[in-house]
């Protein structure tokens, strides 16, 4: 006989029972304003830190950037990816490099909750590129 017990449920590891949350979202009860609250929140800020640089492009440019974060279970974020295309590349060398230091620039924050434990998550942004 053994000392274990078989638990019929799977857990689903590509969710969350609460997205991570920023201080300005901790008013938020239900899970999808929560989750909004957190999009929200990521944007303006890494909008924010967007609009401190000036950037400078030859060419114009309309595409978009794929951003990997992830917030470990302190709820410190970091850049775990950034994917963007030859154009972006090309007309704003630096922007990788923004881009990680806004995700490094970002408050500390609650961490997901799966089950009652805090975990890290994994998120991706779509960042537009769009210069006049």
């Amino acid at each position: 006989m053994s000392n274990f017990k078989l638990i019929d449920t799977i857990i689903d590891c590509t969710s969350v029972d609460v997205y991570p949350i920023f201080s300005d979202c901790e008013n938020y009860a239900e899970s999808d304003n929560q989750k909004d609250c957190f999009e929200t929140s990521i944007i303006e800020k890494l909008s924010a830190f967007f609009a401190e640089h000036k950037l400078v492009v030859k060419k114009k440019v309309n595409d978009v950037a794929n951003v990997d974060i992830l917030i470990d279970q302190s709820g410190t974020a970091s850049t775990v990816n950034v994917d963007s295309p030859d154009i972006i590349k090309e007309q704003i060398p630096a922007f990788d490099s923004i881009v990680r230091q806004s995700i490094d620039a970002l408050p500390s924050m609650k961490p997901a909750v799966k089950r009652g434990i805090f975990v890290k998550s994994q998120y991706r942004l779509v960042v537009v590129v769009r210069t006049m």
